[in-house]
């Protein structure tokens, strides 16, 4: 299963604090939604219109929970290191590189798009509507503060704790990764209901067409970060997603053109880290 992708070697959590990780996750993002985020007059509101959109609200949310939940639970509570999650020494400046390559793939894609349309190439619109600090603060909220997060906790963590939890009731490895991949996209989706309430969405059609939609996400950045076992690719492609930050107009949304490119680098695999080719999926192993 693993040929041409290394092992991901992880400290095994015990299963109450996977749980609680999981709840004080939830809890987190819950309240910060329903008493900050969501309310237009909140002091994080006021902080983006006072510097221009430089310092976005996901930003100034997520960066504490980043530091109670994987830096208090996780690390010190749990005594995992970064190297458990993922992030193995020099991952900041891979990612550097990661979000540069992965920004011009998807400028690139917008450019060929737009000629395969027949449109003139152009400008972006957004930066002069939205202005330069509302679309490079947003990214920078996406790439240190909610892509970060959510990876490390339901890729680096959540992942690899549910493989090993399931060793003693699912005996074939395939399966067994197959069912802890499927179980945190799960998680994954189920987490961000409060945020889909709270932010407005009525009917059943947009809550399950919501949740369909972050349990592919999940599923996507999952085999992201299975083929290549590092989990500073999965951040890069969640990050550019969220906020493409498109220099050039396109005829197709910048998020799509994105996850085109998550695609290419999910069957790219082992090559965008310097290893040959394979087909395998790392396999997490308990240290």
């Amino acid at each position: 299963m693993c040929a041409g992708v290394p092992a991901i070697e992880s400290r095994r959590s015990s299963v109450g604090l996977v749980a609680i990780v999981v709840l004080a996750a939830t809890a987190g993002i819950t309240a910060t939604n329903a008493f900050a985020f969501s309310r237009a007059y909140s002091v994080v509101w006021q902080w983006h219109a006072a510097t221009g959109g430089w310092i976005n609200p996901n930003l100034v949310l997520f960066l504490p929970l980043t530091a109670m939940i994987v830096g208090g639970l996780i690390i010190a509570k749990g005594g995992l290191r970064l190297a458990d999650l993922g992030l193995a020494p020099g991952w900041v400046a891979r990612l550097a590189g990661l979000l540069l390559a992965g920004w011009l793939a998807a400028n690139a894609l917008a450019v060929i798009a737009t000629i395969l349309a027949g449109a003139p190439v152009e400008y972006h619109g957004s930066w002069q509507e939205h202005g330069a600090g509302n679309v490079v603060g947003l990214f920078a909220a996406m790439v240190l503060g909610t892509a970060l997060f959510e990876e490390t906790v339901f890729r680096g963590y959540l992942l690899p704790q549910l493989h090993f939890a399931l060793s003693g009731r699912i005996a074939g490895e395939r399966l067994r990764l197959a069912a802890a991949l499927v179980g945190s996209a799960a998680i994954f989706a189920l987490w961000h209901l409060p945020t889909i309430l709270l932010n407005g969405s009525a009917g059943l059609a947009a809550i399950f067409g919501a949740l369909a939609y972050m349990m592919l996400g999940g599923i996507l950045l999952s085999l992201l970060y299975l083929r290549t076992a590092r989990l500073e690719v999965a951040i890069a492609g969640h990050a550019l997603v969220n906020a493409p930050t498109l220099i050039v107009a396109s005829p197709v949304s910048g998020s799509l053109l994105a996850g085109v490119v998550g695609v290419a680098a999910i069957l790219a695999g082992p090559l965008l880290v310097g290893r040959n080719h394979s087909f395998g999926l790392a396999r997490p192993v308990a240290v």
